[in-house]
């Protein structure tokens, strides 16, 4: 056909539209290799995988439809639609992503156009009806129309993967260009549109038991289920919630398609025949007591200095109070110092009070008393040395001389 044009995802740069496509990405897009699993990689990344997601979770650049048909890459020239700016074909199954850029992005959800909101959906609704696209896909992860098999990480094959899955389906998808216009606006599209028919439809939400929508419902429930299961066994978890899951989704009023309750089961039975729960709760406490006993030691090695310091403090005579404001730690910290390194009765520090009461004494005893200073010195002396007040014995004599004149009687009253 000579509106469409296979070009080669090697060459994506050099392609205006592929080249849109990469800048009008998230700068932190969902991507993967592999069903079952996701992934959050940088968008530098992120392009080198197989699916990737198109837009930014609040705001809509693409309308992203799946049509499952083996003729999906001719599905807009016979139901006569806009032609998508891009379309990325299976080679395997021949089905195909329609994806269409819209020139104005519509906000959803926060502080967003509640008015544009339901225009979008109305014209995806639509879209997707006429087109004969899977009504369940939600357009969070794209065939990446850019991905080359050979930069892609080499996919790790899992214990629950199925032997009936095709390996071959990890190849790289084609790529065709419609010759489309650069983008569409809503109008553009409703224009082959009837848009009419699906405004009772859109207002119409499907009944739901824990005030989510259909999927978050079915899975929150259905996951304790499973969590309760005593086998580990990936198909045996599956054949146990295949029944249970059918019978809660036909509770919905439009029930979920059932190829999106089965991979609803499969990514809870993934997950619980992957998972030791026991196991994985032992080793995560004991990493964080690994973690908790490093953070102690170095904490305690900061405090070295200052340890050592409030030793050498208290030694030469100061009390706790006085250490503790020079080194701006609390007096429990310091008291805990010094018991743990014995320091509770420093000889250093019993010394330094014993040397205050000696000066005392000496200046009562040993000064003569003649002089006419002994007789008070003698009255105050076992004062000095009761207080043990903490002054060195080179203060004393001055203040006692100063205080006190030499030359008093020896028939002074007080040596009686």
């Amino acid at each position: 056909m000579e509106c469409l044009k296979q070009v080669s995802p090697r060459e994506w740069q050099e392609v205006p539209q592929l080249r849109q496509f990469y800048d009008d990405l998230a700068n932190k897009p969902y991507c993967t290799n592999e069903k079952g699993s996701i992934f959050v990689r940088s968008k530098k990344q992120a392009i080198k995988h197989r699916f990737i997601q198109p837009n930014h979770p609040c705001v809509i650049k693409w309308l992203v439809f799946d049509i499952d048909h083996p003729d999906a890459l001719f599905t807009f020239i016979d139901t006569g639609l806009p032609k998508p700016q891009v379309i990325i074909k299976n080679p395997k199954n021949g089905h195909a992503h329609y994806a269409y850029r819209l020139t104005t992005p519509v906000g959803i959800g926060g502080n967003s156009s509640i008015r544009a909101e339901s225009y979008l959906k109305a014209v995806r609704d639509a879209l997707c009806e006429a087109l004969g696209a899977d009504t369940s896909y939600s357009g969070n992860l794209i065939k990446n129309p850019c991905y080359i098999k050979d930069n892609a990480p080499t996919p790790k094959k899992t214990h629950w993967l199925n032997n009936n899955e095709d390996e071959g389906d990890r190849d790289e998808h084609e790529t065709y260009l419609t010759g489309a216009q650069p983008s569409y606006t809503l109008a553009e599209l409703a224009d082959y549109l009837d848009l009419e028919p699906l405004y009772p439809q859109t207002k119409q939400e499907p009944a739901n038991d824990s005030g989510y929508g259909r999927n978050c419902s079915l899975f929150e429930e259905l996951r304790h289920l499973a969590y309760q299961c005593k086998t580990k066994s990936f198909n045996a978890i599956v054949r146990y919630l295949k029944p249970i899951a059918e019978k809660m989704n036909q509770r919905f009023d439009v029930p979920l398609n059932p190829n999106e309750v089965k991979h609803i089961i499969r990514s809870i039975a993934r997950y619980c025949a992957r998972m030791d729960f026991t196991a994985s709760h032992k080793a995560f406490s004991k990493l964080q007591a690994t973690r908790g006993a490093k953070g102690g030691r170095a904490k305690g090695k900061s405090y070295d200095e200052k340890r050592q310091q409030a030793k050498e403090l208290y030694e030469q005579g100061l009390n706790k109070s006085e250490i503790a404001r020079r080194l701006d730690v609390s007096r429990r910290s310091v008291i805990n110092w010094l018991s743990n390194l014995g320091c509770a009765n420093s000889h250093n520090q019993i010394i330094a009070r014993l040397a205050v009461s000696d000066a005392a004494r000496v200046l009562a005893y040993v000064l003569p008393t003649a002089s006419g200073t002994g007789c008070l010195l003698r009255f105050y002396a076992p004062l000095f040395a009761n207080a043990a007040l903490a002054l060195p014995s080179c203060f004393l004599a001055p203040i006692c001389f100063a205080s006190y004149p030499i030359g008093r009687s020896t028939a002074d009253p007080w040596l009686s």
